[in-house]
């Protein structure tokens, strides 16, 4: 449970336990701070103490000084008037004694939840975007073809599949500007669907030969269903910050 306090100096700082922590970005209990409240919820954090002052306080910050009140009562004998008592009177009856003042729980900073809804949103852009790496990966079980680019530059020109053109008075190479499709990684055949692994039998010595599904192809598609089960759930405003 963390608790919002606010200092002497008027400075909001989080209390847990006995420790307190500053409201400050870059400092790991803030962060760790910030993290619990996205997953458990602003619940977990109470707002800071509103101490409500009793009658007694109130009035005595509304009461003229003591060299006022001597002035008032001085006027008030010359000119027959009652200003003095009217004046201690109103503020009483503002303040009556009902007032009795305690400590009331105030809200907790919209900032608060602004900050763990963030870290929520940046969470979940990570997310997304290692999603999508996983499943732009080839599929074990159905292999890949060849990765080809087209790239353009010098080529050594040939007179037929084997034997290049030289310059007849430099020597060099005859070299030609064309854009060739070149492959740039080797296709990779599909892993087979299952495997055989024995098991010995510890009393007879006996080995047993079972088939079972490829173990790897069964990791590859359980990474692959979780990936896109985080796709599916990313939020809209997320897939949106990631296109823009």
């Amino acid at each position: 449970m963390y608790k919002i306090i606010i200092n002497h100096l008027n400075t909001q700082l989080i209390k847990k336990e006995n420790s307190f922590i500053p409201i400050v970005d870059d400092n790991t209990s803030y962060q760790q701070f910030i993290k619990d409240v996205a997953e458990q919820g602003i619940e977990i954090v109470e707002g800071p103490d509103i101490i409500e002052p009793d009658y007694a306080t109130l009035r005595s910050q509304e009461y003229p000084s003591r060299e006022e009140q001597l002035d008032m009562m001085y006027w008030d004998k010359v000119n027959g008037t009652t200003v003095w008592e009217d004046t201690i009177q109103g503020i009483k009856d503002l303040y009556p004694k009902t007032i009795t003042g305690g400590t009331t729980i105030g809200p907790v900073p919209d900032g608060v939840q602004e900050a763990a809804d963030n870290w929520t949103f940046n969470k979940q852009l990570r997310e997304y975007i290692a999603a999508l790496e996983r499943l732009e990966q080839y599929t074990l079980s159905e292999g890949r073809e060849a990765l080809t680019e087209e790239i353009t530059q010098p080529w050594p020109l040939f007179l037929d599949e084997d034997v290049e053109v030289y310059d007849a008075w430099t020597g060099a190479r005859v070299l030609v500007e064309e854009t060739r499709t070149v492959e740039v990684s080797p296709a990779i055949d599909p892993l087979p669907a299952t495997i055989e692994t024995t098991e010995t039998n510890i009393e007879t010595g006996e080995i047993a030969v079972f088939v079972v599904p490829n173990p790897a192809i069964v990791r590859d598609e359980e990474e692959r269903a979780a990936a896109q089960a985080v796709v599916d759930a990313t939020p809209q405003a997320v897939i949106e910050a990631f296109n823009s």
